[in-house]
């Protein structure tokens, strides 16, 4: 009769802890991070016109500095009536995706948006807003034409500008500010021809 007690006692023990830990392990899992939403077109990151071009013309803005000129690793955009002008004029999200890096990079770049793109494809690519004055958003999903910062000048260091540049995921500077200039621009296209290969 003891060995019936002590075994009915054992297996009442046994079937608890199974009991407890199938109540654990069907506990509801973490959620699954959301996909980036696609970035099925791009646009300026400026003004409210469907095109800007390096010209001062009719768009009110120009690329006063090109991608690979002094081996800058962007375009700086400003206003056509020069100088500080455009300072406070809004930035806006040149296409879908998510906000990865927004503060203040330091001296040279003041504050700095990062966003990650999915392109249809799959493939990543980020843009860089660089010498904001304002961010408008710090973190979280945007979509394309979201107001995401304002044009500003590196907290004074350098005549307000939008420093803008797209950057391919073989990049080696990724989610940071980077360099800004370099010789070696793997990893860095040309923001205009990429946006007006993907309107």
């Amino acid at each position: 009769m003891l060995r019936y007690i002590v075994f009915t006692i054992l297996f009442s023990f046994i079937c608890v802890g199974c009991t407890s830990t199938a109540v654990e392990s069907s506990s509801p899992a973490e959620p699954l991070p959301t996909p980036i939403k696609v970035a099925d077109s791009f646009a300026y990151p400026i003004g409210n016109t469907k095109g800007v071009t390096a010209a001062k013309d009719k768009d009110a803005w120009y690329n006063a500095q090109d991608f690979g000129e002094n081996n800058h690793l962007g375009e700086d955009w400003n206003k056509n009536t020069g100088g500080n002008s455009d300072c406070g004029e809004p930035v806006y999200a040149t296409a879908n995706g998510k906000v990865v890096f927004a503060q203040d990079a330091g001296p040279g770049w003041g504050n700095v948006i990062i966003v990650d793109h999915r392109l249809p494809s799959g493939e990543t690519v980020q843009s860089l807003y660089g010498h904001l004055r304002e961010i408008n958003k710090s973190e979280g999903e945007v979509t394309k034409r979201d107001l995401i910062g304002t044009i500003g000048d590196a907290n004074g260091r350098y005549p307000c500008h939008l420093h803008f540049e797209i950057r391919t995921n073989d990049c080696p500077i990724w989610d940071s500010a980077g360099p800004g200039y370099s010789s070696e621009r793997k990893g860095w296209v040309e923001p205009s021809n990429f946006i007006d290969a993907r309107r």
